[in-house]
């Protein structure tokens, strides 16, 4: 059974040869919380062949698929990765030497920007341009995010946080919109064809991600908050209010391209 590191780690650079990219066993997750309008409730994923298998309580995992290889992410949560829609500022490739950064970030996709219009989505850089998040989704315009390769929008939670946190009042949308625009927004952009949410049969592209506080943030400053109830099915996502969380394994069509799970935890931690 593999535990969860205590400590902060780095990530080297990955090449087609590094172990980063080994297709993992059948693997059974338990203890996490997932981010999925299907299964809310699920505490383990089963991921197989590069496909999340099956998903449901603990207990249950550990009769159906206890042969499996164990990872105890105990209070992780478990999320789709993030798309950057607009990887450079002029269009040109992404610079591949970014791929194990942009992986240690949960990012699991990088597409050339420019912003603006493409495959009828909007893509915008939350961090570096100012936008009327709020009226665009109210107008049925479908959004996707990007960094458009500025250093301070490199982690993908502060363009969620920028839309969703520190935008114009007016303007702000819901935690989980500004967080479906940074990862099912590009995946669209793509030409993929992703529901948003994790569940038994997608492909096993998802970030593992360490213990955080997590919440359900409306747009309203009248409403706190929607429900936190599973069966409510609306997804957690960690509070941005306390900065952002760190991406623990990030499995990209089930390999592993950046894992800090094997690292031991510090000395008196």
């Amino acid at each position: 059974m593999s535990v969860l590191p205590a400590g902060p780690g780095k990530l080297g650079d990955v090449t087609e040869n590094d172990d980063a990219l080994r297709p993992a066993p059948p693997t059974l997750y338990t203890g996490i919380v997932l981010y999925s309008a299907k299964d809310p409730e699920a505490s383990a994923m089963l991921v197989a062949d590069g496909l999340i298998a099956w998903t449901g309580p603990e207990d249950t995992a550990l009769l159906l698929h206890g042969d499996a290889e164990r990872i105890d992410a105990t209070g992780c949560l478990v999320t789709p990765g993030f798309v950057d829609a607009a990887a450079t500022a002029d269009g040109s490739a992404p610079d591949p030497a970014g791929d194990a950064g942009a992986a240690a970030r949960g990012i699991v996709l990088r597409l050339p920007g420019p912003t603006g219009t493409r495959e009828g989505v909007r893509v915008l850089a939350p961090v570096t341009e100012n936008a009327s998040y709020l009226d665009l989704i109210t107008d049925g315009v479908p959004l996707a995010f990007g960094s458009l390769g500025a250093p301070e929008a490199a982690d993908p939670w502060a363009w969620v946080r920028a839309a969703a946190r520190t935008s114009p009042a007016a303007q702000r949308i819901s935690d989980r919109a500004a967080y479906l625009a940074a990862s099912r927004g590009g995946q669209r952009v793509a030409g993929n064809r992703h529901p948003g949410t994790l569940h038994t049969g997608l492909p096993a592209t998802f970030v593992l991600w360490e213990p955080w506080d997590l919440t359900v943030q409306s747009h309203a400053e009248r409403v706190d908050s929607w429900s936190t109830d599973p069966r409510s099915r609306t997804p957690l996502l960690p509070d941005l209010g306390q900065g952002s969380p760190r991406a623990l394994r990030t499995v990209i069509d089930g390999r592993i391209v950046h894992d800090l799970l094997d690292e031991p935890a510090k000395d008196g931690a």
